[in-house]
This record gives C-alpha cells, structure tokens and sequence, in this order.
C-alpha cells in the first residue's frame, strides 16, 4: 500500500435532518412528483428540484424519500405507498433563504399513502434482484456515479489496490492488510445500499460478507471517518455525489483495479473534478443511475410530470422547453457524469469495461465545466464551424 475534524455544521447541513417548517399537506404543493431516490442522489433532487420549483413554463414540485437502491427497486415493483411525510424542495417565495446545501423541509403526506411516481438505483438492477421487471414499469439508464473509499484528512494513506481492498473488506482484522485491520474503523454501508453493492463487485467480495461498520446513510459514514480517533486505521465508502460536496473533511484514496499497474483517482488528480479517469476507464468503481417509473403501453411515463423530470435527468429534449439548463444541473450542479460525456461502458455490476461512442458525445461541454477542454474543442454558436461536426452546447463534437 501507498503513502504518499469537523464534520459538524457544514456536512450536517448538505446531509442532516430534515428541517420543519410549518408543514403543508404535500398534496397541495404545485404539481407534485413523488420519488424515492438513493441518499446519494439527494444533492441532485435538490439543485433539480429547486430549478424546476421556479421552471415557469412547467412549474413541478419534487417530494423525495431517501433509501437504498434494492428497497427503491422492490418499492415500485411492489407497490409500496409512501406513509411517513417526505422531504420536498421549496419554492424562494416560500422559503426565501433556502439553498441545496440546507436540509429540505417536509411535508404531511396523506395517511393512507401516496403512489410513488418514480423510484431509484443506483446501481444496475440485477445486482439487487433477479426478478422479472413487472408489467407497466419500465427502467430508464441516467447519469454515472462513481463510489471511493475516503479516509481522514489526517491520514496518510492515498491509494488502495483491489487486492489490498479485498482483504481488508473481505476478511476484516484476518486480512492482515495494514492500516485497515481493526473493523472498528471501518466505516461501510448496509447491504440495499448502492455505494457498498457497487464497491463490493469491483472488489470481488460479496455485498453481504463485507466486513466493518454498517451504516444507513451517507452521512453517518461521512462524520464516522471525518471524526474518527483513529485517522490512519479509517476507511470508509462514499458516493462521488457526496464527497465533492465534502472534501474539506475527507480524503479519497485513489484505486488499483485487478490487472492495472498503477493507481487513479475517480478525477485526473486529486484536487480536480473532471472525472477524467472514470469516463475513460481508468477509474473503474462506478455504476449507472436508473429511474424507474410506470409506463403505459407504448413505454411512455403514465405522469407526464414524472417523465418530464426523468427526461431531464436523461439530458433528453423536453417538452415546454425549461428556463433552465438541466446538463449544467447534473454536471456542475452534482457533477455526476452524463452518458454524453463518457468514452466506456459496462453491462453488470462491477463488470469488464468497453468502448463506448455516445450518440450525441458532450465531452467538450464537460471538460469546459469541471476541467480543461481539449485544444480539439472548437467553441461555436453554430454547425458552420465544426467541419462537419455537430455544434452541441457551445462546442464542436465528432457527430
């Protein structure tokens, strides 16, 4: 292995609690949609949902459960009804000083329990069950999430190889690997959640045999390794989502996958954003965001609203046209990575990674928000200066 406190208010904040304040019936709040969503894609619900909330042409309230990935995935192919009162994103004109980075507030939900207009994975949906997907759902591939492991700002550890990870995850304290061999401070998640399924395939050990301290939420992991006493025995596993809103706290290790020589952050370095190594391949711990929604005969989302905000999750075209620029909440917003923007694939959970030609490619676009476009990305306002090319959010691409 390679060498190379205060999680208080400010990471409470992104990820504690919801705030009350004084709670309307959720069914009166304008056009609303219900969700379920992985607690890593609770940044995006916000930013989202605080867009859409003042979106004039298609105003939509989002009301959001957090859970894990498998409990979303059984929720809509089971018809569960929401019961306890949810979380939903205000308007400015009725919370003022609201923004992301603040709890949301809630609302009271009818008694006798809400359909849920669309639920979330985030991770492929065979690594949670192999259940048939029933009739009248049907699942829509989003944005890439990358997971890490992330130890203490004073520890000196930066990188970690599969091997060394299965060890440690696979055996606890009997793997013998140093630092991380007291599961004591081994901080993970709880086996519906995503970030422990996803890392658990890319590491080869069964989700419900890794070892250390499980935790329900993001958050808890985050104050658990951001805390802990013992900085340089700590490890822990968290979303991308969640650690760039965190990384005055934490540190992400960078990662050796079987058969590589050399170690890659989920970025280009440490200190950057890009996502560089994960839409390339060289980062290989990641998993596809899907939303799941119910579909009438022709494959159409049954709520219009529910469709609409998938399609902008999707980067797809919608219909009214927003007063926003969803690619730019998904990107800079929560930067998770659109499929536009990736040049690899996979087809399972942690499986082999191949090429990958999106067909309307949004590199350029990404690398101008979160990193350095390449000397090959033509700025343009239209398709005379691609040569051939397609212009497509203010850059030239391949098609």
């Amino acid at each position: 292995m390679r060498n190379d406190l205060l999680v208080a208010s400010a990471a409470l904040l992104v990820l504690g609690v919801p705030v009350t304040a004084q709670a309307a019936p959720c069914a009166d709040l304008p056009n609303p949609v219900y969700l379920q969503v992985g607690d890593t894609q609770e940044p995006l619900m916000k930013r989202l949902g605080q867009k859409l909330r003042e979106n004039t042409p298609n105003p939509i309230t989002i009301i959001y459960k957090t859970s894990g990935s498998c409990t979303n995935i059984d929720a809509i192919y089971n018809g569960t009804l929401l019961t306890t009162n949810p979380s939903y994103v205000p308007s400015m004109a009725e919370m003022p000083t609201w923004d992301p980075s603040q709890p949301s507030p809630t609302c009271d939900i009818d008694p006798a329990g809400v359909d849920l207009d669309v639920t979330n994975s985030n991770v492929f949906i065979d690594a949670c069950t192999a259940t048939p997907m029933p009739m009248g759902i049907a699942a829509f591939t989003g944005p890439v999430q990358p997971y890490l492991f992330v130890v203490p700002e004073a520890s000196t550890q930066t990188a970690i190889t599969a091997e060394e990870a299965y060890f440690v995850f696979g055996f606890g304290a009997a793997g013998q690997v140093e630092p991380w061999n007291d599961e004591a401070f081994m901080f993970i998640r709880t086996t519906t959640k995503s970030t422990l399924i996803s890392m658990a395939a890319n590491i080869g050990v069964p989700p419900n045999k890794m070892k250390g301290m499980p935790f329900d939420s993001s958050s808890q992991v985050l104050n658990a390794v951001s805390t802990s006493v013992s900085p340089e025995k700590t490890i822990g596993l968290l979303g991308a989502e969640i650690y760039d809103q965190n990384r005055a706290t934490v540190n992400a290790l960078a990662f050796r996958t079987y058969g590589q020589s050399t170690a890659y952050y989920a970025d280009s370095t440490k200190d950057s954003f890009d996502k560089r190594n994960v839409r390339d391949g060289h980062y290989s711990i990641w998993s596809p965001t899907v939303y799941l929604t119910h579909v009438d005969n022709q494959g159409n989302p049954v709520n219009a609203n529910a469709g609409y905000v998938i399609d902008l999750i999707l980067g797809n075209d919608v219909m009214p046209e927003p007063n926003f620029d969803a690619l730019d909440v998904v990107v800079s917003g929560v930067k998770l990575v659109p499929n536009c923007a990736m040049s690899v694939q996979r087809a399972s959970e942690g499986g082999p990674l191949s090429g990958y030609c999106p067909p309307e490619p949004c590199g350029c676009y990404f690398d101008s928000k979160l990193g350095t476009p390449a000397d090959s990305c033509v700025p343009c306002t239209n398709n005379d200066a691609c040569n051939g090319g397609v212009c497509r959010h203010g850059f030239c691409e391949s098609r």
